[in-house]
């Protein structure tokens, strides 16, 4: 924009930035990349910020950058700004650090002015009203604004614009002030926050139950209470890391088309009631853990260190990442043995871990070949590049038919003889499950797979029938009187 000269009339309009100009904080943003870079820096920041928040704002600034081609913008805000005549002044004032607020005002090339905090002014609330006063006069700016904070600086504005998603915060502003423009945001429905913490993943800790169908110990209802206290333990569990895995990886899921939309990347949910619904399901999972054996809790514990490992170090790490999403699929299963306290199952265990370091391989390799699609070379915070897909095919083709080998050795041994009364009709097992693993490995090499092989299982119709085969066999092997 040129030309400016507010003699002519042209009320200075200016933009705030958190949950205006994007539909997220950018100091949250900036914490997350830190922790991302060494999760100690958590000890650190709590001394940054007993000096001032400005100084806080300043030491994250110093060493975290947000990318802003990859924030959730605010269409209608920016479409606002767009429509202004050409000699109006727009600034941008924010409580962000100036380095971050010039970092988007350069990507976006909209703002004449940045006004931001600095190592020692936190530009929000009182210092930003007084700012403007000083700047332009009371009752002669617009300022576009989005939370209680903002209500200091509209008090001083000649028109109030407001952004918002949630109905009763409009109400009070509306009741305060004449409103010059409203911009609506969604809510997040009770729909969007189940999916936030994935409960459609939660069938994957049904692996718990099969050591309990395998013993053949229907009766023991005991074992049975603990593997149901084991699967909510389990499911609490998955649910916090995944919100944790997917604000860790806000980035990167931006430049993805299939995770774009999620509630946390697409700015849906905010991070600060992500973390409000990591607490929340914290203290459900201590409350329910308590009911548990103190063996099972480890192996819980356990499971939550590997999988935040994982989300801060593990996945990076080509080849490392996927044996250790395999290892938490048998972890399930061994915690299903520890709930019924029953023998141990190598072939099991064996099994369930090239099972599911194929599965993990055909996650990978879709994830590669959407990039591949878009022309990007590198999986974004992956170790994996566009010239590995041919080596993951082939790693996870072998995985997958090598599970199958320990389940044709394992029918094969005296164990199973003694179980079944007609263990000969488990092999049917065996040519189901070469259908199965062929099929999905054609899907995947043909580009027809959702990034994660288990979502496309449960929606796939032959794959749940093929799962509603097998236990049929198992079930008639079982209970077919012997000859």
């Amino acid at each position: 924009m040129s030309n400016i000269d507010l003699d002519q009339g042209n009320t200075p309009l200016c933009i705030d930035l958190d949950g205006t100009l994007i539909k997220t904080d950018s100091l949250y943003e900036s914490l997350l990349l830190l922790l991302k870079q060494n999760p100690f820096y958590c000890i650190i920041a709590l001394f940054w910020i007993f000096k001032s928040k400005a100084y806080f704002k300043a030491k994250v600034a110093e060493r975290v950058q947000l990318p802003p081609q990859s924030l959730p913008y605010n269409d209608d805000v920016i479409q606002y700004i767009q429509s202004q005549p050409s000699d109006r002044l727009v600034l941008l004032i924010t409580g962000s650090h100036i380095s971050t607020a010039e970092s988007i005002a350069n990507h976006l090339k909209l703002f004449d002015e940045v006004i931001a905090s600095d190592s020692t002014i936190n530009m929000t609330r009182h210092n930003k009203c007084q700012y403007l006063v000083n700047r332009f006069g009371e009752n002669s700016f617009e300022y576009v604004g989005n939370d209680m904070d903002d209500i200091f600086v509209w008090q001083s504005a000649k028109q109030v614009s407001v952004v918002s998603r949630d109905n009763q915060f409009l109400r009070q502003i509306q009741k305060k002030f004449t409103i010059e423009k409203i911009f609506l945001l969604p809510s997040p429905s009770i729909k969007d926050y189940l999916k936030a913490i994935r409960v459609h993943q939660w069938v994957k800790n049904t692996l718990i139950f099969v050591p309990f169908f395998l013993n053949q110990k229907l009766d023991d209802f005991d074992s049975l209470f603990r593997l149901a206290i084991c699967f909510i333990c389990l499911s609490l569990l998955a649910s916090g890391t995944y919100i944790m895995n997917d604000l860790l990886d806000l980035q990167s899921d931006r430049l993805n088309r299939y995770k774009r939309g999620r509630a946390f990347a697409s700015g849906l949910i905010p991070i600060k009631q992500a973390v409000i619904m990591m607490a929340i399901l914290t203290l459900l999972f201590i409350v329910m853990a308590s009911l548990l054996p103190s063996n099972l809790v480890l192996l819980l514990l356990l499971y939550l260190v590997t999988t935040s490992l994982y989300s801060f170090y593990f996945k990076t790490a080509a080849m490392l990442d996927v044996c250790v999403l395999a290892g938490l699929f048998t972890l399930r299963i061994f915690c299903g043995i520890i709930a019924i306290q029953g023998p141990w199952s190598f072939w099991l265990l064996v099994f369930s871990m090239f099972f599911f370091l194929s599965l993990a391989f055909a996650k990978r390799f879709s994830e590669l070949d959407n990039l591949q699609s878009e022309s990007e070379g590198r999986a974004p915070g992956r170790g994996y590049y566009i010239e590995d897909k041919s080596m993951l095919k082939s790693f996870g083709t072998a995985s997958g038919f090598i599970s199958i080998l320990v389940i044709a050795l394992y029918l094969n041994s005296t164990k199973v003889s003694q179980m079944y009364a007609h263990p000969e009709i488990l092999w049917l097992i065996c040519p189901l499950l070469l259908y199965w693993i062929g099929r999905i490995w054609l899907i995947t090499g043909r580009g027809q797979m959702h990034e994660d092989p288990i979502v496309f299982a449960i929606k796939d119709s032959v794959s749940l029938v093929t799962v509603c085969l097998c236990g049929a066999i198992v079930l008639i092997a079982t209970a077919l009187p012997p000859s």
